[in-house]
């Protein structure tokens, strides 16, 4: 059964309770939580902000899908060649788990961050199993999923694609290892969409929507962009996906979040109300 969500990201100026309202109010399942400081924030999280978190999850009735922990662009790299910025990353990872743990979430987000210019590839490959590895066993301890979620080119040039996705799960050889689609990095390397659903089978686990200008990185609301979004939900759904599909427009919704929630809100309506397979 496919479930919608949103993401806190995209509301990261507002309480998280305000988050959870709106997810409600505009029919959604789900809230995935950003981990940032007004949100869920890792490095001073405890047991009574779990109960909080929980609390308003029954509250509003809103299921919280994953927690996406605040690793890009910072000095807590997985691949990274500093051993110093991997250990860090890898007790960020640490700390995420322990937090789904506490609040019952069963994924977590993980990410290859860029790893720098003129480096070794296979080096940094190596650096990321042995994060990976590292984080997947911690995880896999508590039951909790970790799912790689690959970046554009522009972000990070380690993992990109469907296939990089798959490498990683077949290297890495952990039960707590999947993997997600997010929509934007198969229309920058021209990579079929399908072709995760063929590539990772069972092992596709989690689906970020929105509509991208197809070039760069940006994450724009479902009916603006190149893409034909309801033939995307289409063939999401042709490929018996079941799962969360989460609304991530970062890219240009802070302005007025709740606007573009509800042009999500409107289009997955209609979408559902179609005539398709």
């Amino acid at each position: 059964m496919v479930k919608y969500g949103i993401m806190s990201i995209d509301f990261k100026r507002l309480p998280l309770e305000h988050c959870y309202r709106l997810a409600r109010d505009y029919g959604f399942s789900g809230l995935e939580i950003f981990c940032t400081r007004k949100h869920v924030h890792l490095p001073s999280f405890t047991k009574e902000d779990a109960a909080y978190v929980r609390s308003l999850g029954e509250k509003y009735q809103i299921e919280v899908p994953m927690l996406t922990p605040n690793t890009l662009g910072r000095e807590i790299n997985i691949c990274s060649v500093d051993a110093r910025e991997r250990s860090e990353g890898i007790q960020t990872y640490k700390t995420a788990v322990d937090a789904a743990e506490m609040l019952n979430v069963p994924m977590i987000l993980l990410t290859a961050d860029h790893p720098g210019y003129f480096v070794d590839k296979n080096a940094v490959w190596d650096h990321l199993l042995q994060s990976v590895t590292e984080i997947t066993d911690y995880a896999a301890q508590k039951g909790i999923k970790i799912v790689i979620e690959p970046l554009t080119p522009m972000e990070s040039p380690v993992v990109t694609t469907a296939a990089d996705c798959r490498r990683l799960i077949d290297d890495v050889r952990s039960p707590a290892l999947y993997a997600m689609l997010d929509i934007v990095p198969p229309v920058v390397v021209h990579e079929s969409i399908s072709q995760y659903f063929e590539l990772l089978e069972d092992r596709l686990a989690y689906i970020h929507i929105c509509n991208t200008d197809g070039v760069t990185d940006a994450h724009f609301r479902l009916d603006r962009g190149v893409l034909p979004i309801y033939d995307v939900l289409n063939t999401i759904k042709h490929h018996h996906y079941e799962g969360y599909i989460t609304a991530e427009l970062y890219s240009e919704n802070y302005r007025d979040p709740e606007l573009f929630l509800s042009n999500t809100a409107r289009v997955l309506a209609e979408f559902e109300n179609m005539r398709t397979l």
